[in-house]
């Protein structure tokens, strides 16, 4: 949901990453901030941790397997 942090792993290259989903207003990559209409915003919404995740991105499909939740 908004304003959850979430980590998620890279499946491919087992990166994780943890971002803040927030309004389009307060998206800000550069600080963690992913708007929940962005699509890795959608791609994350209503998940729960263990779940996986696939998210189309510009360089294509990437699947990630979610980590942990925190609001």
């Amino acid at each position: 949901s908004i304003y959850s942090i979430v980590k998620i792993k890279n499946i491919k290259n087992g990166a994780t990453f943890s971002y803040t989903i927030v309004s389009e207003e307060e998206a800000d990559l550069k600080t963690g901030k992913i708007s929940v209409s962005s699509p890795f915003g959608k791609g994350l919404l209503g998940k729960k941790e263990g779940e996986m995740a696939e998210i189309q991105a510009p360089a294509g499909k990437m699947e990630f397997e979610i980590l942990s939740i925190t609001r």
